[in-house]
């Protein structure tokens, strides 16, 4: 796993900001994204690995040990990462704001015979990991870094960590689109009252749609105060 900070010297408080399944700091609409954090945090962004076979101990424990250290934390994160902070349990975390969390998933209805070969290799086909689904802001950079396919593990290994979810955190608020392709949104309802979604209009990657321009600021507000920023 790989942890860059963004700090410009002005802040005095951390924000820890889990990427997705496949982001990376250096795509365009990523890095948009961070330079605005960090207009009121010193930002910690973890890129995690892309072919794991245990969430808890290739993702969790990770942020868990790397978070220990930092003593008052805004906890961002994104699709796979919003997976991964659901299980971090840190009295160190303040806010939790989610991006699109992949709290569910619909992998098709082979995914019962899929998931029980035993294959760490990665070949079975991604869909709808296009520019489309992803935002309409998508680079073509981006699409070509992210991951194209999955192993059984893989599967296995969300689906587990899905199951194992623990109950929402009272500060925790989420944003996503009803439309997302990529991640089951009905997810989010089911773990947060209406009162701490805010939906927009757009992708998968807040930060690479359109609504990014009017969702940013509170984004970093609900960072700042939690669940009243909505």
């Amino acid at each position: 796993m790989q942890i860059r900070i963004f700090d410009d010297g002005d802040a005095d408080r951390d924000c820890l900001f889990v990427l997705g399944w496949g982001n990376r700091c250096r795509h365009e609409n990523v890095q948009w994204f961070v330079d605005r954090l960090a207009t009121r945090f010193r930002v910690h962004v973890a890129e995690l690995p892309t072919h794991i076979s245990d969430v808890r101990t290739e993702w969790v424990d990770p942020l868990v040990d790397y978070a220990t250290d930092l003593e008052s934390v805004a906890l961002l994160s994104h699709s796979a990462g919003g997976l991964t902070a659901a299980h971090m349990d840190l009295d160190s975390i303040e806010q939790r704001v989610y991006l699109s969390p992949w709290w569910g998933s619909d992998f098709g209805p082979l995914f019962g015979l899929v998931r029980a070969l035993p294959i760490s290799r990665p070949f079975l086909p991604v869909g709808n990991l296009e520019g489309a689904a992803l935002g309409e802001l998508a680079t073509e950079a981006q699409l070509a870094d992210g991951p194209d396919s999955s192993s059984p593990a893989f599967l296995r290994a969300v689906d587990r960590a899905q199951q194992r979810l623990p109950p929402a955190r009272d500060d925790a608020v989420a944003f996503c689109t009803l439309t997302d392709a990529i991640v089951d949104p009905r997810a989010v309802g089911h773990r947060l009252p209406a009162d701490r979604i805010r939906l927009y209009d757009g992708g998968h990657e807040l930060f690479s749609s359109t609504a990014r321009d009017d969702l940013t600021e509170t984004v970093l507000d609900a960072l700042e105060r939690g669940p009243t920023a909505l």
